[in-house]
């Protein structure tokens, strides 16, 4: 069984910049859905990709990140995004 149409309810602005943006990228607007939300990562896929990460770090140097270590790294990123914002 093929993939099903559904509808979407959004402003008429935010429609019209669909509209928009697949005109000027020679798309429909579902394709750019599509491609919008391929891109974009679910919490759980970001997590799945940590681990991974973690996992090749742990493989190829032989060390083991500790949770004080992520969460260090965590919140200096988030620094850093901070003040690119801020800036």
């Amino acid at each position: 069984m093929g993939d099903q149409d559904t509808s979407i309810k959004t402003t008429r602005e935010v429609r019209d910049r669909l509209r928009t943006l697949a005109g000027e990228r020679g798309t429909t607007m579902n394709d750019l859905l599509a491609d919008l939300v391929a891109r974009e990562l679910t919490e759980a896929e970001k997590q799945q990709r940590v681990e991974q990460a973690l996992e090749e770090v742990r493989q190829t140097t032989g060390v083991t990140v500790s949770d004080g270590a992520r969460a260090r790294a965590r919140s200096f990123l988030q620094h850093l995004g901070q003040e690119h914002h801020a800036a």
